[in-house]
């Protein structure tokens, strides 16, 4: 009998994170579902392809020294992990001189440092065994910024240096992917602060007419499956705004200067 892979997905309560818990589920993985809100990962697992294929372990990752507790039940209960992928976070948008010191520590715990904290204690795990695969869900903005993204922007360029590091270092066996969403049609802008700390509460424009979650679900696992170890998934605007960065920066400051914010939340 073929052994089921275990996936370990934070973030997993809605958008990104759940729709690639659907998938890994749908395709035969036994899948690990983190986030805060218990009650929303019972909902998620229960609406599984296969629900008793699934364990809900609420976790609040910017709570660093209960991570050690939460590696130990997922091997308790499953042995090893297969596949983590580092999915939970916060959006961010304002203008730097409206944000104070304390909201980009906010920013940064959740989705820097509570990322690599789970990293972290994987790991010895992974090269225990000689193979294991660590993901980490980053974004268009960990290779460029735009205005009122600074926070964000800051965390997911700080992962890229993290994960670029540790695929140089990890021995043969231990793949490490980073995955580049643009804009995906999940509640992220809707949770977004800004530099006072508070909920945007509403969509942006640009994730309304995203790649629906399900459909960027469906290429990132079979990217995963294949080892890739930075995947871009998202619409054609973004990509080109990777392309210009890279080949023509000059271009991309000048147009990043001139064009309107995403949205602008002085609330």
């Amino acid at each position: 009998m073929v052994e089921r892979k275990v996936v370990w997905i934070t973030g997993a309560s809605s958008g990104i994170g759940e729709a690639l818990a659907r998938e890994y589920n749908a395709r035969g993985a036994f899948v690990v579902l983190s986030a805060r809100r218990e009650a929303v990962l019972n909902t998620v697992k229960r609406e599984l392809a296969y629900p008793e294929h699934a364990m809900v372990l609420p976790l609040d990752i910017t709570r660093f020294d209960t991570v050690d507790a939460q590696v130990t039940e997922v091997m308790a209960r499953c042995g090893r992990i297969d596949v983590l992928i580092n999915n939970a976070g916060i959006d961010y948008k304002d203008w730097v001189r409206n944000t104070p010191l304390s909201i980009y520590q906010k920013v940064l715990d959740v989705d820097f440092f509570g990322n690599i904290a789970i990293t972290l204690k994987v790991l010895p795990l992974m090269e225990q065994r000689g193979k294991g695969h660590i993901v980490c869900v980053s974004s268009v903005n960990g290779v460029l910024s735009d205005k009122c993204s600074s926070a964000y922007a800051a965390a997911k360029h700080g992962l890229h240096g993290f994960y670029d590091a540790l695929r140089a270092e990890s021995p043969k066996g231990i793949t490490v992917s980073l995955i580049m969403p643009g804009f995906i049609r999940t509640n992220i802008t809707v949770n977004s602060l800004n530099g006072k700390g508070h909920i945007f509460g509403a969509h942006s424009e640009a994730c309304l007419k995203g790649m629906p979650p399900e459909k960027m679900a469906k290429q990132v696992v079979k990217r995963l499956e294949r080892k890739s170890p930075l995947i871009y998934v998202g619409g054609l605007p973004e990509y080109l705004a990777i392309l210009i960065h890279a080949w023509c920066p000059t271009v991309f400051y000048k147009l990043a200067r001139i064009l309107e914010p995403e949205y602008n939340n002085t609330n």
